[in-house]
C-alpha cells in the first residue's frame, strides 16, 4: 500500500512540476482580436504538389475575430479585398468558421495559440490555383495577433 501512495506521489508532483494541458484547451476570449497572416498556404486536395502560399506572393490575409463572429479579409496585390465572415466556435482543439458571406458550410482547422501567434491547419476551402478554376484545397495559417 505504501508502494502506491508512493508511485502516485512521485506522478502528481511529476503532473505539478511539468504542467497539464488544460480539457478545454485556451478560453474563447483568448481569441477576440486582430490577426495578421505570416503565412497562407493553399494545398490542392487532388494534388497535394500542388501549393499557393499568398502571402509570399504580396497578398494579405486578417482574421478578426468578435466574441462569436469573424471577418477574414484577403487582398491580393493591386486588387480590391475580399471579405467573406461568419461565425466561430472552438472545441479543445478544434476552430470551426461558420461560413455566411464568402463561402459556404463550414471549415475545420486544427488550431495552436501560443500567446500572440496562432496556427490554424487543416481547413478545408475552395481555391483557384488557376485562375477562375476553384477546387477543394487545405488551408494553413500562420497568425500573429495586431
Amino acid at each position: 500500500m505504501k508502494r502506491i501512495i508512493f508511485v502516485l506521489l512521485v506522478v502528481a508532483a511529476f503532473m505539478g512540476a511539468t504542467g497539464c494541458k488544460s480539457a478545454t484547451g485556451p478560453d474563447a476570449d483568448s481569441f477576440i482580436g486582430t490577426w495578421n497572416a505570416t503565412k497562407a498556404e493553399y494545398v490542392s486536395v487532388a494534388n497535394s504538389s500542388t501549393k499557393d502560399e499568398i502571402i509570399a506572393k504580396g497578398s494579405t490575409l486578417t482574421l478578426v475575430f468578435a466574441a462569436s463572429t469573424f471577418v477574414l479579409t484577403v487582398t491580393d496585390p493591386g486588387a480590391s479585398p475580399v471579405i467573406s465572415n461568419g461565425t466561430w466556435s472552438k472545441s479543445t482543439d478544434t476552430l470551426t468558421l461558420t461560413w455566411i458571406t464568402g463561402f459556404s458550410g463550414e471549415s475545420q482547422f486544427d488550431f495552436t495559440l501560443d500567446g500572440d501567434s496562432l496556427t490554424l491547419t487543416g481547413g478545408h476551402l475552395p481555391h483557384a490555383f488557376t485562375a477562375g478554376s476553384p477546387e477543394e484545397a487545405i488551408l494553413t495559417l500562420n497568425l500573429v495577433r495586431q
